[in-house]
């Protein structure tokens, strides 16, 4: 059997703090909510200037996202929120940098929504398909160089949003574990990747470069950096992620995914770049439901939070989460003074995952969670090798093992958290 065994404490402490680590939110809409009013409050009703609020959680690193060109947009992806052009960029990353966060730059290199569904052109470069990657060079090296003259410079980059399929469609369409879509070729997606790289390196020379993929099935996620090795022209730093158990599965395949990935790439750090889970009720289009582990309420958003921090704490290359829309409130936009008003139209629904009730625009509590992914020791017990109490094994998220853990990672015995090494 398996042996249990837990670092002493000074070493797991060392181990699970010795690098940087940073927590914090895509808040690409935030400015845009503030144009139009909204108020957010703490948790008993005061109002707050979020970024000053966000720092005084723990918060210390920011993610904003930038289309090339978001007037070709179609109107209901704007009415979403594909509104990030550079102007926009530069004046949150400004504010960002300004109020002491690190700034993640997220490309998206299309004019809208890019995900492993849709990754379009841009339409300023479709005009000269035999050049995408010079265009890609170009347009790259003159946003980042605008950032920097603004103050703004990012210090992470992701070149490219959930490119687990690529990017630039179709000549940049690809399998993760090798091969093309339509035309496209891993050969042209590297090329414009490295490209992209290459803007990032000479403008912002100490930026971080992030390799974005989702995780949709978790196998493409490990075919799909497997596949990247091969092509040493592509030089990045981190790993990123997008995991929201709505639709990537329990928290057991982001624990296994993340083992293979340390394992395989011990260079590389990993960061969770998005993640989210609602507080009424789930994610739209949701295809798992965690309803009986993480209730869909206020505390089994935070449950789910602290689930998740204590999964990414046992995993010392990860040392990065970001929620994604934390800003979203319609607090004196739609709800003024106990009225609904849908005039502003510039959105049509709920975000199901804010950390801002939509009408009070009160903190939730998963919001106040998130500082405790800088604490490597939070909700984690130090348990021994002689330790031979009676009680089944299960997963954070709730399924029962038969026998003794065989993989690395947190797991629940007697009510107890337990990290297994």
């Amino acid at each position: 059997m398996r042996k249990l065994l837990l670092l002493l404490l000074f070493t797991a402490v060392t181990t699970m703090v010795s690098a940087q680590k940073y927590v914090g939110g895509d808040i690409s809409m935030l400015k845009k909510f503030l144009d139009e009013g909204a108020i957010y409050n703490d948790k008993d009703g005061n109002a707050v200037q979020p970024l000053a609020f966000f720092k005084e959680q723990g918060w210390n690193a920011m993610r904003v996202r930038l289309f090339v060109d978001p007037a070709n947009a179609s109107s209901s992806d704007r009415k979403e929120g594909a509104i990030q052009d550079l102007e926009y960029v530069k004046a949150m990353g400004k504010d960002i940098k300004a109020a002491g966060f690190k700034f993640m730059l997220d490309f998206h290199y299309s004019d809208t929504w890019t995900d492993p569904g849709q990754h379009s052109t841009p339409a300023s470069f479709r005009v000269l398909p035999a050049l995408y990657e010079e265009l890609l060079y170009s347009y790259t090296k003159q946003c980042l160089k605008e950032l920097n003259e603004v103050g703004a410079t990012p210090d992470f980059i992701q070149t490219g949003n959930e490119i687990t399929y690529g990017m630039l469609w179709p000549t940049g369409h690809i399998w993760p574990a090798g091969g093309g879509q339509d035309g496209g070729t891993w050969e042209k997606f590297t090329l414009y990747l490295s490209e992209a790289i290459r803007a990032c390196k000479e403008e912002c020379p100490d930026a971080k470069i992030v390799i974005h993929t989702e995780m949709s099935k978790a196998q493409n996620v490990i075919d799909f950096y497997q596949q990247l090795s091969n092509y040493p022209n592509v030089s990045y730093d981190i790993i990123g992620l997008s995991y929201y158990p709505d639709f990537h599965n329990g928290l057991n395949v982001l624990n296994s995914t993340l083992t293979t990935l340390e394992s395989s790439y011990p260079e590389k750090n990993i960061m969770i770049v998005e993640t989210g889970y609602g507080f009424e009720w789930p994610i739209s289009g949701a295809k798992y439901d965690f309803s009986d582990i993480w209730p869909i309420t206020e505390e089994g958003q935070r449950k789910y939070t602290a689930d998740l921090i204590a999964t990414l704490n046992s995993h010392p290359h990860v040392n990065g989460l970001f929620w994604w829309y934390p800003e979203y409130t319609l607090n004196n936009i739609v709800f003024k003074n106990g009225t609904e008003d849908w005039s502003k139209d510039f959105t049509s629904g709920y975000w199901n995952a804010a950390l801002f009730h939509y009408k009070t625009g009160k903190a939730l509590a998963a919001l106040y969670e998130l500082k405790n992914f800088n604490d490597g020791s939070a909700g984690m017990q130090i348990v021994r090798s002689t330790d031979n109490k009676d009680g089944a094994w299960y997963t954070l998220d709730g399924r029962k093992l038969n026998g003794t853990p065989q993989t690395k990672g947190i797991y629940i015995k007697n009510s107890q958290k337990i990290i297994v090494r």
